[in-house]
């Protein structure tokens, strides 16, 4: 009796053997949890719900958004590098999450713990100063600058926040010296520039749109080679400028934990490319004054994330960036 129970067991153990660990097919199988390493609101969090709702309703399980916060992103993003490889935990990354808080702080993780799944959205950066400021273009703002090296002060969200970087690497592009003061969030330090206490800063589309249209802000460039869709009447640095190869932007992408199924990221890539394409989708991109992506393979993202990580970790070197 022992005998026939022990070989039916290896029969069976013979066979599970033979099948695929994981297969796409019944995937998902139960709901989806997408974390956001960011509080509710911020422009990763409004993409990454936009794209979950279509996920949820194209594959007909709940993909819910899960808001971990902290720690520039990190608390969030080391969850997700720590759960099961199964598909069923998936990240909200970005540049500041992935890219610079592995780069500038001691993580647990970095961006080669996760497979990527796709890039959903890309967020441009815009050059703005005071309406005062005397320049009356990007170029013009230039040649102030490399004229008068340290007379002029940049504001940022903070020590190694996107919009940091950015107006460092726009510095070191033109070679300009300028005086960084950061502040604890955008919100006070674009305050700051619009009411002429500090020159110049490279701050979100989103922030800047009310500012622009209200006349108070003089907005000069995109960060970002593409034009946005929110500001375009707004010239990107490469076309108004000599930087003609500059192009720097945030992204924003979903991403699950390294030794995810390549089948399960395939069926994920697919049914996001459908839904970042969708009307409802890209209107929404819109008003929150960020770009679509119209094709991001698994492939074509780990690309945009290591020439990121190398150029963003020169930059940091070169510069002697700290976190705040």
């Amino acid at each position: 009796m022992h005998t026939n129970k022990a070989r039916m067991l290896g029969i069976f153990l013979a066979i599970s053997c033979c099948l695929p660990a994981h297969s796409a097919d019944d995937y998902p199988a139960k709901p989806v949890k997408v974390v956001v390493p960011w509080t509710a609101g911020q422009a990763t969090d409004a993409a990454a719900r936009a794209v979950a709702e279509r996920l949820s309703a194209s594959l007909s399980q709940a993909f819910i958004i899960d808001n971990k916060a902290g720690a520039g992103g990190a608390i969030g993003s080391d969850f997700v590098a720590k759960a099961p490889p199964d598909g069923y935990t998936l990240l909200a990354g970005s540049t500041g999450s992935v890219t610079v808080s592995p780069l500038l702080t001691k993580t647990n993780y970095d961006g080669k713990s996760f497979a990527p799944v796709g890039v959903i959205a890309t967020a441009p950066y815009v050059l703005v100063t005071a309406n005062s400021f005397p320049a009356k273009d990007a170029q013009a703002l230039i040649a102030l600058v490399q004229a008068n090296p340290g007379k002029y002060t940049f504001a940022s969200s903070g020590g190694g926040s996107i919009g940091h970087l950015i107006s460092e690497l726009f510095l070191a592009r033109i070679n300009g010296k300028a005086t960084h003061v950061p502040y604890k969030g955008s919100s006070a330090a674009l305050v700051d520039v619009l009411a002429g206490r500090v020159d110049f800063m490279f701050d979100s589309v989103t922030s800047v749109v009310p500012h622009v249209k209200s006349g108070r802000a003089h907005a000069y460039a995109l960060s970002s080679a593409k034009p946005s869709s929110t500001l375009p009447q707004i010239p990107t640095l490469a076309a108004s400028t000599s930087l003609k190869d500059f192009d720097v932007y945030a992204w924003i992408g979903l991403m699950a934990p390294v030794g995810t199924p390549e089948p399960i990221l395939t069926r994920l890539n697919s049914s996001i490319q459908a839904a970042v394409s969708s009307k409802v989708v890209r209107d929404q991109y819109l008003t929150l004054g960020i770009e679509v992506v119209d094709k991001s393979s698994p492939a074509d993202m780990a690309k945009v994330m290591e020439a990121e990580r190398v150029r963003l970790g020169d930059l940091i070197k070169a510069a002697n960036i700290k976190a705040d």
